[in-house]
This record gives structure tokens, C-alpha cells and sequence, in this order.
């Protein structure tokens, strides 16, 4: 594994604990993760569910294929539109920032 490839799993595996302590981790997965293409999401609970049960996973188990990547689609623009005026939330949109500058 390289360098960049552990600092980005260190990244997810913060965003998942400052997730935890900010009180978005749920215990059980909504109905529509299985369709997440077709969710429209609507406020930060349906974000906070997509960065839990879609982005972290996928990303954790992907991480080998970033620097082979030729399309680069940011995270940060939709958090801020959801967490942007919550100041409890600043340290988690900052992980999103690292996150985004690594991928």
C-alpha cells in the first residue's frame, strides 16, 4: 500500500469517528441504500446516510484505484450545502476537505 493510499484510509476512518461523535452514525442502513442512484437527497440526514452507507464503504475498499482515476468528483460542494451553516459540523466538513484534496 502506498503512502497516499494510507493517509486516505486514515481520512475515512476519521470522517467515520468525527461522524460518530457529531451523532450522524446510525445503527441500521435506510431502505434506500440498495437504489442509491435514484435518491434525491433532501436534507443532511439523507447526506449524513450516503457518506455512511455509500461513500465510506466504497472508498475504504477502493482506495487502490485513486491514482488511476481520471475523473475527479468532489465531495466538499454538497457537504457544505448540507452541513455549511452547522458550526458543530466544521471539523467533519474540514476531513471532507482533506478527503477531497487527496482523491
Amino acid at each position: 500500500m502506498s503512502e497516499i493510499e494510507s493517509i486516505i484510509i486514515h481520512k475515512i476512518n476519521e470522517l467515520e469517528q468525527e461522524m460518530k461523535c457529531v451523532g450522524l452514525w446510525q445503527k441500521n442502513a435506510p431502505d434506500w441504500v440498495n437504489n442509491f442512484e435514484e435518491k434525491i437527497f433532501t436534507t443532511d440526514k439523507d447526506f449524513a446516510q450516503w457518506l455512511q452507507y455509500v461513500f465510506i464503504p466504497n472508498h475504504s475498499q477502493k482506495v487502490h484505484f485513486y491514482s488511476v482515476r481520471k475523473e475527479k468528483k468532489m465531495i466538499v460542494p454538497p457537504a457544505i450545502k448540507f452541513f455549511g451553516n452547522d458550526l458543530h459540523k466544521g471539523k467533519l466538513l474540514q476531513i471532507l476537505i482533506e478527503i477531497d484534496s487527496l482523491l
